[in-house]
């Protein structure tokens, strides 16, 4: 019985990540169509959305902002 909750369990997950990538990307489709936006600044905003959703914002600003000079 412990195993069958483990496979569904795996399965929910699997399903929950599919369904969270379509619906960024049926989003993006969406904004791609309603607004006219060069390649860099696309290519930019999708990778700060990236960074964002993974939690690795604060750890890029801490590794490119200035820090004075003592």
């Amino acid at each position: 019985m412990k195993r069958d909750s483990l496979i569904t369990r795996h399965w929910m997950l699997l399903v929950g990540i599919g369904l969270l990538v379509v619906l960024h990307l049926w989003g993006l489709r969406y904004l791609l169509s309603h607004a006219r936006l060069s390649s860099a600044v696309l290519a930019v905003a999708l990778i700060l959305i990236a960074l964002k959703h993974l939690g690795l914002l604060g750890s890029v600003y801490g590794l490119v902002r200035r820090r004075p000079r003592s």
